[in-house]
């Protein structure tokens, strides 16, 4: 399989907005200074300590220590690959990737005409 290219990785971290991507999952958020506080979906805990920055994109537990971008929070979130959670992201940022040919047979079709 291809590599991802870096410009489209860039892309989707800056364009796919994590607080509207966490929003999405039904995490409740609250408002602290220009960032927001989750409670992490990634460990058992009652009072958030995921911290979720609008400006960078990324996120931090200070729990249990969990942090990233966009793609790291679909890997963990919903289980996938690195490579799955980039098709996922891209769909929502439209990027759309170079298309495959389509392999045709060589073999003549044995039917008459």
């Amino acid at each position: 399989m291809a590599r991802i290219p870096n410009d489209q990785l860039e892309r989707i971290k800056t364009e796919v907005s994590l607080v509207r991507l966490v929003e999405s999952q039904g995490c409740q958020m609250t408002k602290q200074g220009k960032d927001y506080a989750v409670c992490c979906p990634f460990h058992d805990e009652k009072t958030a300590s995921c911290i979720i920055s609008p400006k960078s994109n990324l996120f931090n537990c200070f729990g249990c220590g969990a942090a990233g971008s966009v793609i790291d929070w679909v890997m963990k979130t919903q289980g996938v690959s690195f490579r799955l959670a980039c098709e996922i992201l891209q769909k929502d940022v439209g990027i759309v990737t170079e298309a495959k040919p389509v392999k045709r047979s060589t073999t003549k079709n044995s039917l008459p005409p």
